[in-house]
């Protein structure tokens, strides 16, 4: 992995933790969106800033687009790790009602405990209900409900179904993680490294045509000749050849032979 990589891969990461808080009773799950919005924001924000301009803005892009999908499972899986791990499951009183404001009502209960002392957060859903559905089943005050409550007061109380359904989303949370992980490094990978493949896979040819020269073919013996014709043999001035090894001699002018 390159640096580049690995510092996309810690900001996602981070911003996926801050996200986890919106699992706790610092913030109301109703008001979390706000948070969580300006957090999206920043995270793509810091990203950026790790290297201006990115050398892969796509792949950057895409995992931002699924860090509020990892925010999320952060904060469930958070909630569910603690109930699961030192939770009480306690008979609750209803003390007071809060409807969030939006377009749909969405009720949310104050609980006490057996003894009377009210329990951290708030229960955002009643047993029986389901979240998008119209018609549901409402508590009044007064009315006990059996939850699951973290005795520290870190996350809100919630119901027994609620934490069985939240154990699935530990499939969900590393596949998302490694989906990100992966287009983290994808988009730290220096540019500089497909340009010099790229220039490593060029044709010859084309380096040729740039140079003005022909590349070399072989011959019938093998050897490789230039594209360059060569010079033949040129023609003696007089236009006459010379055969080498003979001699022409002139005739004698008495037209004798030499005799013995």
């Amino acid at each position: 992995m390159s640096p580049l990589g690995a510092a996309y891969l810690a900001v996602f990461t981070v911003g996926g933790a801050v996200g986890a808080l919106g699992g706790t009773t610092w913030i109301r799950s109703d008001t979390a969106a706000f948070p969580g919005t300006l957090l999206f924001g920043a995270v793509l924000m810091a990203a950026v800033l790790v290297a201006s301009p990115p050398p892969r803005m796509g792949l950057l892009l895409v995992a931002w687009v699924l860090s509020p999908l990892l925010m999320a499972v952060a904060a469930w899986g958070l909630w569910s790790a603690v109930l699961t791990d030192r939770g009480q499951r306690v008979e609750a009183t209803v003390i007071s009602l809060r409807d969030a404001k939006g377009s749909s009502r969405h009720l949310y209960y104050t609980l006490a405990d057996p003894s009377g002392r009210p329990i951290p957060g708030e229960l955002g859903r009643w047993p029986g209900s389901s979240i998008g559905a119209s018609g549901n089943p409402e508590g009044t005050v007064g009315q006990r409900v059996t939850v699951v409550r973290d005795p520290e007061g870190l996350v809100d109380p919630r119901l027994p179904e609620e934490l069985t359904d939240a154990a699935g989303l530990w499939i969900i949370g590393p596949g998302v993680a490694s989906v990100i992980a992966v287009l983290c490094v994808l988009a730290g990978r220096p540019v500089t490294d497909d340009r010099t493949k790229r220039s490593r896979r060029r044709p010859a040819k084309r380096s040729a045509a740039k140079s003005g020269t022909r590349p070399r073919r072989k011959g019938k013996n093998g050897r490789r000749s230039s594209g360059t014709p060569q010079a033949g043999p040129s023609p003696h001035h007089d236009g006459s050849t010379k055969s080498a090894g003979a001699e022409v001699s002139a005739a004698s002018p008495g037209g004798g032979v030499a005799g013995a």
